[in-house]
């Protein structure tokens, strides 16, 4: 009650003020008559005042342009031109616009502000083209657009994802002969590096050491940070100590930045050495460099070294926020720790720290991966409970589970559930129901969804395909896959490597090995890299048919070429010499296996048994195992022939 009443003295205090105000601007209106230009001096400089205060509120704005407006004679540009910016920061963007309408037809003249706010307004509604053309309007009406007009359609052009346009409308300012300021290239390093051409940021930087308007450090922390995200970290660390030579001293945003490129690819002993020179320099870590470390720390494994440091973060007095805590909990989950994440739950909410959408699906997602239903279950009741209201993704990842675990009538009835609710089903949605349904043999349905989403929407993508090709394979329906693999490519859909292996295994798998082969060979042309299971499923289709020789020369090329081959390679090769009765090139292989430090894991049990029963190769599959043992207790490794099938 009493908060209540505090907000309705508020309220009444602030309406009394903004009587008070429009009092002002009536006694204006009262006094006009008699003394005209003092009264027009001070309704300017009322204005500007309350343009300038901060709290000018859109009906008084309105209620002032219009007091403006009416005058005879008409005040100056200036009191048009603050109200039009404070009405365009309040984002009413149509209502510059009719304003800018009424000026015109009342004779007003504007001037290169109002051109520019006008200018900023199409820019902010995404109808960029109509600033380009008020950029004809000035040349018009006699005045030349100023830089700040070029930097808001630079800024313009990149909001639209036009970045090509803005590298040439900066070109085009700077051959004319404009003197770009920092925030000219404040924008273009922002825009360059959000749409992911870094690296003509990184030049422009260049460009801008040389001339006269000098990066700062908002700039160099701007192209680090791009290079960082771009993946480009060995740059942003010589860019960084750079900086450092040149006097700049790195704040937390800088360091920050720095910190998550090298984390991003597991430079730890990099990560460690920037915090111990930002502490050692005065810069205090913030959450967001905590986040960083954490989220790194648990994309990588490393769940008890993001806990030693959620531990530290309160010895540092920075207290741990909820993008802390649902880093934590989903490296807990997918690390299969549910203990510990559900302690971490349990502390972050009675630390006060409300868990929100992402945290619940973290939970539930880690749960389904390892089929643990009945506590995704309790999850995704729990956040009703607590007030937070599943979202597409808190679905899809139930449906995905019940899928994994062949419960698909637990999987239909919460896809029901889901559009009862009003959420729109995503091609995620459809296509763990496709899984789902094919691996319980159920491909007449899994079909009729697929259809119902070309009919309906969403379309399906490749991973959709990707499950039904298998399903149909799977369950025994060869001509209708390979339709659908036709179909895909009729509908312009870009098969992935997946699929061609799909298709190309189960090729082989039906005696079609010309046709496999045909498939694997039309790769270069479709600009598309085999990997090593591709390798391993052509490897196994000629062994099958008996040609040892091109099983080898693939062998040979993944070799010389790459990709590199692995324990699954070796194994289908030496089973299939056995098969093919070549025991001296399996010996031989096995042999080359152990020069290569390959796990003698690669094989398997039967082939060691076939080994030792063939006639006269005992005395060769002892040399082999001598001359693994040594090599592996040199290593400290405890060898045993553990192989698998």
């Amino acid at each position: 009650m009493n908060k209540l009443f505090e907000r309705s003295l508020a309220a009444v205090g602030m309406k009394k003020k903004m009587i008070s105000e429009l009092h002002k601007v009536t006694t204006f209106a009262s006094s006009f008559h008699s003394n005209p230009q003092s009264t027009i001096s001070h309704f300017e400089q009322f204005v500007r005042d309350r343009c300038k205060s901060g709290n000018l509120r859109i009906e008084e704005a309105m209620g002032l342009f219009d007091n403006a407006i009416q005058m005879r004679p008409l005040p100056s540009i200036y009191p048009f031109n603050q109200l039009l910016g404070v009405i365009n920061k309040l984002n009413q963007y149509s209502k510059v616009i009719i304003l800018f309408k009424s000026m015109a037809s009342e004779g007003i003249r504007f001037d290169i502000i109002t051109f520019g706010t006008l200018i900023k307004c199409f820019c902010q509604m995404g109808k960029l083209d109509f600033g380009f053309s008020v950029v004809g309007n000035i040349f018009k009406s006699g005045f030349e657009p100023n830089i700040v007009i070029f930097n808001t359609l630079l800024k313009g052009l990149f909001k639209e994802n036009r970045g090509k346009d803005a590298i040439k409308l900066f070109n085009k300012i700077t051959e004319i002969g404009y003197t770009c300021t920092n925030v000219t290239y404040g924008t273009m390093f922002d825009g360059l590096c959000k749409t992911g051409n870094v690296d003509q940021a990184f030049n422009l930087l260049k460009d801008m050491e040389s001339g006269n308007c000098k990066p700062d450090l908002v700039t160099y922390s701007a192209i680090i940070d791009g290079l960082c995200k771009d993946n480009q970290i060995p740059k942003a660390q010589n860019l960084f100590e750079e900086m450092i030579c040149k006097g700049f001293v790195p704040d937390v945003f800088t360091y920050s930045s720095i910190i998550r490129g090298v984390c991003s690819l597991g430079m730890w002993k990099d990560a460690e050495s920037y915090v111990n020179k930002m502490v050692n320099s005065g810069v205090s870590p913030n959450i967001v460099t905590f986040n960083i470390m954490v989220d790194a720390l648990c994309k990588d494994g490393m769940t008890e070294k993001a806990q030693t440091l959620l531990e530290l973060m309160s010895t540092r007095s920075v207290s741990p926020d909820v993008v802390t805590y649902n880093s934590l909990i989903d490296g807990l989950c997918n690390s299969g720790q549910w203990e510990e994440a559900t302690k971490l739950f349990d502390l972050m909410i009675e630390r006060g720290v409300e868990p929100n959408t992402i945290t619940y699906n973290a939970l539930m997602d880690g749960y389904c991966l390892h089929s643990r239903m009945d506590e995704a279950a309790k999850v995704f009741h729990l956040m009703a409970v607590r007030g937070s209201e599943p979202d597409v993704i808190s679905y899809n990842n139930l449906i995905n589970g019940y899928g994994k675990a062949k419960k698909l009538d637990e999987a239909m009835q919460t896809f029901e559930d889901m559009c009862s609710k009003g959420l729109t089903p995503n091609a995620i949605t459809y296509t763990s129901l496709i899984d789902g349904l094919c691996k319980v043999g159920r491909v007449a349905a899994a079909q009729e969804l697929f259809m119902g989403m070309q009919a309906r929407g969403p379309s399906p993508d490749v991973y959709t395909y990707n499950v039904l090709l298998d399903g149909l394979f799977t369950n025994g329906s060869y001509e209708e896959a390979m339709r659908l693999f036709e179909k895909m490519d009729n509908d312009g859909l870009e098969a992935d490597i997946v699929t061609y292996n799909t298709v190309i295994n189960n090729m082989c798998k039906s005696s079609n090995l010309d046709e496999a082969k045909k498939l694997f060979d039309s790769f270069p042309s479709k600009e598309l890299k085999p990997d090593t299971r591709t390798f391993n499923i052509m490897i196994q289709g000629f062994m099958k048919e008996g040609l040892l020789q091109e099983s080898e020369n693939l062998l040979t090329e993944m070799l010389d070429k790459g990709p590199t081959p692995n324990n699954v390679t070796y194994r289908i090769m030496i089973r299939g010499f056995f098969q093919n009765n070549a025991i001296d090139k399996a010996v031989q292989l096995l042999n080359d296996m152990v020069d290569r430090d390959f796990s003698l894991n690669a094989t398997n049990t039967s082939i060691v048994k076939d080994l030792l029963a063939a006639d006269g190769l005992e005395g060769k599959f002892i040399g082999l195992v001598d001359k693994i043992l040594p090599k592996r207790q040199n290593k400290g490794i405890v060898t045993t022939v553990e192989l698998d099938v």
